[in-house]
């Protein structure tokens, strides 16, 4: 007891935003899909020990609050709201102050996030067609990954529909500030500002959930747009290809509080003619698919088998409207991104197609960088 830090939980407070007033009922852990499948997680331990002032605990198992998928279930469905989530970004971020965070296993993100903020792969262009660029289309990096094309044919439908729409080839920071690198997080919202002010652009319209979240949630002054209100508002593209199927609808966790999302996306996939079954966790009570937190560093098995109970309650192949969600559930699924039931003609071929290595993924998005140059010098 002499080791207890009575200073923990006025400083988790503080950084967190998050009054901790826990009456240890259980309905966070109950409902927890990572600490179904991994005792050693447990989010009522955790609000507990900050409660107690055992910050020589988290120095020594650093990888409990990394282990959170950040994916805000408990604060849906704790009586007083606590956000646990954000306990665990704000043990992170003391962690990362202290040299101990990030750990070794967040190797491999670390490497993509310095890709991803290289001249390898960011980029900003203006509407070639306009002189006024009024908005910005921001893939961000996951989707970039993902599909080069797909985000090509994206922009070009935007330009189309909105006239002086640009372009930003960017990470959003959510890599850093899922990381707790504070400093480095402010700095990448920096020069995604200064990209948006160079266009002379004051709205952000994009597809990933992940960057709508922390654009959303760090800088609020952007006029922020997600794509499947758009699409929904200007009309879906004539030349997608629809078979009329029935889809098991999986929304991300980081659209939790977004009804917009839930709603357009169910619009759009009813538009196009295809059959939705909602999931047992959809909307605001959706789960997680296990890579949230950029968990996948730590223990790619536990990523596996949380996507594995998330996929219990689906019958028909997987749909959503996230390319992280979309390259996860791949690994067991077939699993379609929205913009490919739009943009992508083989898409009932490429269902099938397991997640890219991250070497593929770099290739990926250099090529978009490379090809969308070549477009604009032409």
């Amino acid at each position: 007891m002499d080791k207890l830090d009575p200073k923990l939980k006025k400083e988790i407070a503080a950084r967190s935003g998050e009054v901790i007033s826990c009456i240890q009922c259980g309905a966070c852990t109950g409902n927890c899909l990572l600490a179904n499948v991994d005792a050693s997680f447990n989010p009522r331990n955790v609000v507990h020990m900050i409660q107690l002032g055992m910050s020589d605990y988290f120095r020594e198992h650093p990888e409990v609050p990394y282990s959170c998928n950040i994916c805000e279930l408990c604060k849906g469905v704790c009586p007083r709201g606590l956000n646990i989530s954000n306990l665990c970004l704000a043990l992170r971020e003391q962690l990362v102050e202290e040299g101990i965070g990030p750990l070794p296993g967040h190797k491999v993100i670390q490497d993509t996030k310095q890709f991803v903020q290289s001249p390898s792969f960011t980029l900003t262009l203006p509407d070639p067609d306009v002189a006024e660029c009024e908005r910005v289309w921001f893939p961000g990096c996951s989707l970039a990954a993902y599909s080069p094309t797909i985000v090509i044919k994206v922009w070009d439908y935007l330009r189309e529909r909105l006239p002086g729409t640009g372009i930003i080839l960017r990470c959003c920071g959510a890599l850093s500030h899922s990381l707790g690198e504070g400093s480095q997080f402010q700095g990448m919202m920096r020069e995604l500002e200064e990209e948006v002010n160079k266009l002379g652009a004051s709205e952000l319209i994009t597809g990933c959930p992940e960057c709508y979240y922390t654009i959303k949630q760090t800088a609020p002054n952007y006029q922020l747009k997600g794509l499947y209100e758009v699409i929904v508002e200007k009309g879906i593209p004539k030349e997608y290809k629809n078979n009329g199927q029935t889809f098991s609808l999986h929304d991300p966790c980081k659209t939790r509080w977004e009804k917009g999302w839930h709603e357009s996306a169910r619009t759009l996939l009813t538009l196009m003619g295809y059959q939705i079954e909602e999931m047992k966790h959809s909307r605001e009570l959706t789960y997680c698919c296990g890579q949230g937190g950029l968990s996948i560093g730590l223990n790619p098995f536990r990523v596996f088998n949380v996507a594995s109970e998330r996929l219990a309650e689906a019958h028909f192949d997987i749909v959503s409207y996230c390319a992280g969600c979309r390259e996860t559930f791949s690994m067991s699924r077939p699993s379609v991104h929205i913009l490919d039931l739009l943009f992508n003609p083989n898409w009932e071929t490429d269902k099938t197609k397991k997640m890219d290595s991250v070497e593929v993924r770099k290739k990926n998005q250099a090529a978009l960088r490379s090809q969308l140059e070549s477009r604009q010098k032409s």
